[in-house]
C-alpha cells in the first residue's frame, strides 16, 4: 500500500486527478451494479420505466433551467476569471436560479397541459423543480475543483452521496406503497442537503457578492449553445420518451436498464476528460497540437477497445443488473456502447473549439444529429421495437462526429487528428457491434475474443507508453 502511495504521490496533478475521479466513479458505478438489480427486483419494468421517464425529463429541462453554465462556459471563466473565482461560481448559480423561476411559473400556469404531455404525476414535476433550484451549486463547485485538480473532496463527497443515496431509496421503496415516488424521493433529498451545503460554501467564499458582468458573460457564451446542448440530452434521452410514447413504459423501462449498463463505460471518459480538458488547454495555448494528437489518440484508441471488451461482455452485464425480465434488452447494449464510443469524439473536437470560444461550430452537428435520431425513432420504433433506437442513436452519434471533425478543422485550419486512424478505430467499434449480435449465444468464440482484444490492448499501450506517460509526468 506504501508503495502504491509513494507512485501515486509522484504522478502529475492531472494524472492524480483523473485517477481519483475514476477510482470515485468506480466507487459509484460498482455500488450501482448492487443497487440496480435490487431495484430492477422491487420495481416492475412499468414502474421503472416512470423512474427512467422521470430521469429523462429532467436532463431535458435542465438545459434549460441551467442554462448549462457548468459546462464549457464555466471552464473559460475559471480562466478568464481567475482571480476572482469565488464570485465568478456564486454570480452564475444565481443566474441559474432565475431561469429555474422563470421555467418554472409556466409549468404551474398550464399545469394539466405539461403533466399530461410529460406523463409524470404533478407532484413528481413538481419536486423535480425544487431539484432544479438546487443541483447547479453542487455542478458548479465540482467542474471548479476539477479545474484546479483539487480531487480529495470531489471524491470523497461523490462516494458519501453513491453509498448514502441508494441505500435511502431502497429503504423507501420497501417501506412504501408508492414505490416510484419513494426512490427518486428518498434519493435525491440526501442530493439536496449536499446541494444546500455546497451553496452555503459557495456564499461564504464569494462573501455573497454577485457580478451582472459576469452574467453578461455567460449569456453572450452560452444562450447561442442551448440548442447545442438540448441536442445532446436529445441523443441521451429521447429516445426513452419515444418509446414510452410509442410502446409502452415497460419497454421504456427494459431499454433504460439495458442502455444504463452499456453508458456505464462513460464514466472512463468522463473522468479523464475532466482532466483532458485544462492539459488541452494548455496545449492548444503552446499550439502544441503534436503532443496533443499523440495523447489524445492513444486515448480514443484505448476507450475504443474498452467499449469493444464491454460488449462482448453484455449477457453478463445483463444477468448482473436484472431478472430475466429485462434480458432481452442485451441486443441494446452493443448498438448503444457504439454510440458512446462516438459521443466522446463530441468532447475531443468541442475541448479545441471551446478554447479558441468558438462554440457556434459544434451546434450544427449536434442539432442535426438530434433531430435525425428523433426522426429516426418515430420511423422504426414502430417497426423494429425499441431495439432500433440503439441503431438510430449509434447513427446520429456517428454523424455528429463526422460534423463536429470538420468543425474543428474551420477552426484551426488544419488537421489536427489522422484521418484514417480515427476512421478504422470507428468502424471496427461499430463491426463488431454488428457481429455479435449474431455470436452471443455462442459463449466459447465470445469469450475466446474478449482474451484476444485484451492481449492487444496491453500489447499496444506497452508499445506506446512514452508517449501515454506525457499526461502522467510530474509536473
Amino acid at each position: 500500500m506504501k508503495q502504491i502511495l509513494r507512485k501515486f504521490n509522484r504522478l502529475s496533478l492531472p494524472a492524480k486527478a483523473s485517477l481519483a475521479l475514476v477510482f470515485s466513479q468506480l466507487v459509484q458505478k460498482g455500488l450501482s451494479i448492487i443497487t440496480e438489480p435490487i431495484y430492477t427486483r422491487l420495481l416492475n419494468t412499468s414502474e421503472y420505466g416512470t423512474v427512467s421517464l422521470f430521469l429523462s425529463w429532467h436532463e431535458i429541462l435542465v438545459i434549460f433551467t441551467s442554462l448549462c453554465l457548468s459546462k464549457g462556459v464555466f471552464n473559460n471563466g475559471m480562466m478568464d476569471y481567475k482571480n476572482d473565482r469565488d464570485v465568478f461560481t456564486l454570480s452564475l448559480y444565481t443566474l441559474s436560479c432565475i431561469s429555474t423561476i422563470f421555467i418554472g411559473i409556466p409549468v404551474i400556469l398550464f399545469s394539466t397541459f405539461i403533466y399530461n404531455f410529460m406523463d409524470l404525476s404533478i407532484e413528481l414535476i413538481l419536486y423535480m423543480f425544487i431539484l432544479l433550484f438546487f443541483e447547479q451549486t453542487l455542478a458548479l463547485w465540482t467542474v471548479r475543483q476539477r479545474f484546479e485538480y483539487k480531487y480529495m473532496a470531489v471524491t470523497v463527497l461523490t462516494i458519501v452521496l453513491t453509498v448514502l443515496a441508494p441505500l435511502s431509496g431502497i429503504v423507501g421503496v420497501l417501506v412504501s406503497e408508492n414505490k416510484v415516488f419513494a426512490r427518486i424521493i428518498c434519493e435525491k433529498n440526501i442530493f439536496i442537503i449536499s446541494y444546500i451545503g455546497v451553496l452555503i460554501l459557495i456564499i461564504k467564499k464569494a462573501k455573497g457578492k454577485i457580478n451582472l458582468l459576469y452574467w453578461k458573460y455567460a449569456l453572450k457564451f452560452n444562450i447561442p449553445l442551448i440548442p447545442h446542448y438540448l441536442s445532446l440530452h436529445i441523443l441521451n434521452h429521447m429516445d426513452r420518451i419515444q418509446i414510452a410514447f410509442v410502446i409502452g413504459k415497460s419497454a421504456a423501462g427494459i431499454y433504460s436498464i439495458a442502455y444504463s449498463g452499456a453508458a456505464a463505460i462513460k464514466i472512463f471518459w468522463q473522468a479523464i476528460n475532466a482532466s483532458l480538458i485544462p492539459w488541452t488547454y494548455e496545449k492548444c495555448s503552446k499550439k502544441d497540437f503534436k503532443k496533443l494528437k499523440d495523447l489524445t489518440e492513444i486515448l480514443i484508441l484505448g476507450f475504443g477497445l474498452l467499449c469493444v471488451f464491454f460488449m462482448f461482455l453484455a449477457p453478463e452485464v445483463m444477468k448482473i443488473l436484472a431478472p430475466v425480465s429485462y434480458h432481452e434488452g442485451i441486443y441494446v447494449i452493443p448498438s448503444v456502447v457504439a454510440g458512446v464510443y462516438f459521443s466522446v469524439m463530441y468532447y475531443v473536437f468541442a475541448n479545441i473549439v471551446y478554447y479558441y470560444k468558438k462554440p457556434k461550430y459544434v451546434m450544427i452537428g449536434s442539432c442535426c444529429s438530434a433531430v435525425i435520431n428523433v426522426i429516426l425513432n418515430a420511423i422504426f420504433i414502430p417497426i423494429f421495437g425499441y431495439l432500433a433506437a440503439g441503431y438510430t442513436t449509434m447513427f446520429a452519434y456517428g454523424f455528429q462526429a463526422f460534423i463536429d471533425y470538420y468543425a474543428l478543422r474551420k477552426v484551426i485550419g488544419k488537421d489536427i487528428y489522422d484521418k484514417k486512424f480515427l476512421l478504422m478505430t470507428s468502424s471496427f467499434v461499430v463491426f463488431v457491434a454488428i457481429l455479435l449480435n449474431y455470436i452471443y449465444d455462442k459463449t466459447f468464440i465470445r469469450l475466446g475474443l474478449v482474451g484476444a482484444i485484451l492481449l492487444y490492448t496491453i500489447y499496444y499501450f506497452s508499445k506506446n507508453k512514452d508517449i501515454f506517460s506525457m499526461f502522467f509526468q510530474k509536473k
